[in-house]
């Protein structure tokens, strides 16, 4: 599982036209995940750092879509309060993991509640997907590790991803096909979510 993780993220990690997709995919999850605790703010900062440095980069292909356009607003209203923090003290950074757990879910989703962090990682993924710059597995394996925290699965994402993350993982043969499932599962609850609400 460990491997295969590995060698999915490789393959996203090579598509440099798309790496400041991808790594701004990266950040709006981590700072979801930070919310429930899964690993400090130095994480998220760095993070940042890696799409802060793409974001003038005229190879990297846009989409344009309301998505995306949530998502680099997410990091410019960020970049003034968070910028150069990665390399500043413990302190410095905790002081504002408030604005990392935040900013990211309201101008993404349109809400910032106590359901909005896991409702951000399922959006994020599954339009991430959508937009051709994550693979069915990651998406699907991202969202079915968070069934540790039990968070309010408003929409049942946790058992369908978790089994198609696990039969992705058991059946090399089949694998192809799961990412259709993948796919399609995320493709429908796109439909059905409420995001974004409008101000």
């Amino acid at each position: 599982m460990r491997e295969l993780g590995r060698s999915e993220r490789r393959l996203v990690e090579s598509w440099a036209d798309r790496a400041l997709r991808v790594q701004l995919t990266y950040f709006v999850d981590l700072c979801a995940r930070l919310w429930f605790g899964d690993h400090g703010p130095g994480v998220v900062l760095r993070h940042f750092d890696l799409v802060a440095a793409l974001l003038d980069d005229p190879a990297q292909r846009r989409t344009g879509s309301d998505f995306e356009t949530r998502c680099l607003a997410a990091v410019k209203e960020l970049r003034p309060m968070v910028s150069g923090l990665s390399r500043a003290s413990f302190d410095a950074q905790d002081s504002v993991v408030d604005v990392l757990t935040s900013v990211p879910p309201l101008l993404i989703l349109g809400e910032c509640g106590s359901e909005s962090h896991f409702d951000l990682i399922c959006w994020n993924e599954a339009n991430a997907l959508a937009e051709n710059v994550q693979r069915p597995y990651l998406a699907a394996r991202h969202i079915a590790s968070e069934d540790f925290h039990a968070p309010a699965d408003r929409f049942g994402l946790l058992e369908p991803m978790t089994e198609l993350a696990v039969r992705y993982e058991d059946r090399p043969d089949e694998r192809e096909a799961v990412g259709v499932e993948i796919a399609r599962e995320l493709d429908a609850f796109r439909a059905r979510a409420p995001w974004p609400i409008s101000e």
